[in-house]
């Protein structure tokens, strides 16, 4: 999995440097989603209404992962920046360029009120506007 996440972080930096911040990026094994990760975002520039922020993201994800890395997600999850998940992530631990911090899985099971069996933070930063 440590291959896929320096991926992951790759991407966020491209979208970061041609789009703008991200608030969160994570993501999550849920139990029952066949052993394939969600990854879960929130930014000021994505709009989960909207396909053309699920287009820039899967086309950028595209871009770094591999065919058989890209069939280890189930989906994307774009949150709206007030959404109360990401006021929760972002409390959690702040994550910056470079690093990633694991989960509990069991705090998030008992949040989400679904079984996370693990869990990655690879973005957590407030945002500087």
């Amino acid at each position: 999995m440590s291959e896929i996440i320096e991926k992951v972080k790759s991407a966020i930096k491209r979208l970061e440097t041609e789009k703008g911040q991200l608030l969160i990026c994570a993501l999550f094994l849920r139990a029952d989603a066949l052993e394939k990760w969600d990854i879960v975002l929130a930014a000021s520039w994505l709009n989960p209404k909207e396909m053309l922020s699920y287009e820039i993201l899967s086309s950028c994800l595209q871009n770094f992962l591999t065919p058989s890395d890209l069939v280890q997600f189930s989906r994307i999850v774009i949150l709206e920046q007030d959404d109360p998940i990401v006021s929760f992530l972002l409390n959690l631990e702040t994550v910056k360029n470079g690093g990633y911090k694991e989960l509990s899985a069991d705090i998030l099971t008992e949040k989400f009120r679904f079984t996370i069996k693990k869990a990655y933070l690879l973005r957590s930063q407030k945002s500087e506007v």
